[in-house]
């Protein structure tokens, strides 16, 4: 109480100094300006921006019963809008502060990261392994010269010259306006590297490329297809490297994204961490990914018994590690991690694994430098790609994408840019979160997985501690609850009603989120205390038209209801369900897409069939907005005993 109070007396100052002297003159862009003036002014931090502004929700909400109508505050815009624009930008100290990519940006990154793991990664593939051979073939050819060694080239160029067909070359450089191809031909014709650039630097030559040149294309061909159309043109020798960035590129952004991992988990993955299931695991058919093995693998254990070979394979088994809350035994923090439980891998997951395991050597790390960044390999042996390096790579794959789509008329395809800034690294476990919590349908690919995911996580992380992404996933559903019941409360305040089994339920749930929390959620203590009051498991069915009241004894989404499933399975609401309420707002969006229905079956291009199935559906909800207005109840007529 006493911090409160202390921040409406700085809110009053600042009021006084800007010639407001009461409450009601205050409007919504003075108290948007008062956010601003805390946060770039004073340059206070995120967290005590947001004490302030929940402090002045504070004195919005004890206006309406405590203060005269003309002494009352206007209702501040981030309850309705949300804290994000009002608040100084998320510090990278911990996740809850780390802004969500937003759905405009993750639905199209994921596609395209998707894109390239399922649909181009085979062709990519196969011009990285020809590129890979032309390149050894040309390594071997590096010996001291000999007499003769340009028999091959001059046999080649010979033909060249007498069909008048191009050079290949490598482009355009500082030295040479035509650098010919000299790793491609050395390789195509058995020559060393440095006798071809001798004998291409004679002057006839010089002349004839000047004339007669073509990139050095590769042979493989291009198989896979979008909208009809070779996705790509034949590949350069020089610039398929490009592709193999972005596809390593898109391999990230799939496993970070659609695991939780945090970034340094990711880039710490090897080879082999994502084994297939075993015999008694093939009835589940689920993958898991490991970590690093530890140091201390003991691969010596005696083997002469008859499970001995199993343990042995056991005791092989590379292990998952922690890095966040790893310590050793004094209890400093441990930089090689901790061995932790293994995460569930959802199969783009697994295709992501599959291609990086084909893009390396066969062992060691996922992400090695000297693999996908060969600068100096010497010194970058057995160390992963950078944090910085992995943020870059994601900016130039964008660049990429947005290029590719404007080019080929996929204009709508591009990925905006997000208004929080760079996507980064270490965004995507929140923006997972958030979008598990609120699985928005159709913004984001694999949103009908969603809920399937928090399942997977979960056991994921079941033989953990308490944190991590189990933490990000409570506190965005805390959230999603506290908004909702928040504009409940608010509607029923002005006069609008509720239907249902459990409208009761809701009513009771809207008022008391109000009480204690007022739709704001800030902390992840707050979350705890509101997930685990069960009067306040209410969830919103966007799809369904209606909020569910959860229950578990009651839940017809779980058959098995004595369980406990602390969250319903939205995809399988069943409308004789006892947890089942909709409110006014329900109703108009059930009619609104009643009429949008009967519209599509007015075409004359809508087979017969599907006519009928619009109109039956169309009626169906028109049924329920009906039954909805004849046994609707209003928070007075509760309060009354009606």
């Amino acid at each position: 109480m006493l911090k409160t109070a202390n921040q409406w007396s700085v809110f009053a100052e600042w009021l006084d100094k800007q010639g407001i002297v009461t409450l009601a003159a205050v409007t919504v862009e003075d108290l948007a300006e008062f956010a601003y003036h805390l946060g770039k002014t004073k340059g206070l931090s995120r967290n005590t921006v947001c004490s302030y502004l929940l402090a002045l929700s504070r004195l919005h909400y004890y206006g309406d019963p405590y203060l005269p109508l003309p002494d009352r505050m206007v209702e501040p815009p981030w309850i309705r809008e949300g804290q994000d624009d009002y608040l100084p930008a998320a510090s990278s100290k911990g996740e809850n502060v780390a802004e969500p990519i937003t759905p405009a940006t993750m639905g199209p990154l994921l596609v395209w990261a998707l894109r390239f793991v399922e649909l181009f990664a085979p062709d990519i593939l196969a011009a990285h392994e020809e590129r890979r051979v032309l390149h050894a073939t040309a390594d071997a050819l590096n010996v001291p010269l000999t007499p003769g060694c340009d028999a091959g080239l001059q046999s080649f160029l010979a033909d060249l010259e007498e069909r008048g067909a191009p050079v290949p070359v490598a482009g355009w450089n500082s030295r040479s306006p035509l650098a010919p191809a000299a790793l491609f031909l050395s390789a195509k014709t058995g020559t060393p590297v440095k006798k071809i650039h001798q004998v291409m630097r004679k002057p006839h030559w010089r002349a004839y490329i000047k004339d007669h040149h073509e990139p050095a294309m590769l042979t493989t061909r291009v198989t896979a297809q979008l909208g009809g159309q070779p996705w790509h043109e034949p590949f350069e020798f020089y610039r398929s490297s490009t592709l193999v960035k972005h596809l390593a590129t898109a391999c990230f952004i799939v496993v970070s994204y659609l695991t939780g991992m945090r970034t340094g988990e990711v880039l710490a993955l090897q080879t082999g961490c994502c084994p297939d299931p075993g015999s008694e695991d093939a009835a589940a058919k689920r993958h898991l990914i490991y970590g690093p093995a530890p140091d201390d693998t003991d691969s010596e254990e005696d083997t002469d018994d008859e499970g001995g070979e199993e343990e042995a394979e056991e005791s092989a088994m590379v292990y998952g590690r922690q890095f966040k809350k790893a310590r050793d035994e004094d209890g400093n923090h441990d930089s090689a991690g901790a061995v932790r439980a293994p995460w569930v891998a959802v199969p783009q997951v697994v295709n992501a694994v599959r291609v990086l395991e084909a893009l390396g050597p066969g062992q060691g790390l996922l992400f090695a430098a000297e693999v996908h960044d060969p600068r100096m390999p010497e010194r970058r042996s057995s160390r992963s790609l950078a944090y910085t390096t992995m943020a870059n790579r994601i900016i130039s794959f964008v660049e990429w994408v947005n290029t590719y789509a404007h080019e080929r008329g996929r204009s709508p395809e591009a990925i905006p840019p997000d208004p929080h800034g760079s996507i980064g690294t270490g965004r995507f476990r929140r923006t997972l979160a958030w979008h598990i919590a609120r699985r928005p349908g159709g913004l984001v690919a694999l949103a009908v997985q969603y809920g399937h995911m928090r399942t997977l996580i979960s056991e994921g992380y079941a033989a953990r501690s308490r944190g991590g992404i189990s933490d990000l996933l409570d506190f965005e559903t805390a959230r999603t609850v506290a908004e909702s019941l928040s504009h409940i409360n608010e509607a029923l305040q002005e006069g609008e009603g509720v239907s249902g089994p459990a409208a009761r339920r809701l009513i009771h749930a809207a008022a008391t989120e109000h009480e204690r929390f007022g739709g704001m959620i800030t902390t992840t203590r707050q979350a705890r205390n509101l997930l685990a009051d069960p009067t306040l498991n209410v969830f919103e069915n966007e799809e369904a038209f209606l909020m569910c009241n959860y229950d578990r004894t009651k839940a017809l989404c779980h058959p098995a209801r004595g369980g406990s499933d602390s969250a319903p399975s939205l995809d399988r609401c069943r409308s004789t369900c006892a947890n089942i309420a909709r409110t006014d707002h329900h109703a108009d969006q059930m009619l609104a897409a009643a009429e949008n229905l009967r519209m599509q079956a007015l075409s004359p291009l809508v087979p017969e069939p599907m006519t009928e199935r619009l109109q039956f559906k169309a009626e169906h909800l028109e049924e329920l907005a009906a039954q909805h207005r004849a046994g609707r109840i209003t928070a007075a007529e509760e309060e009354a005993g009606v």
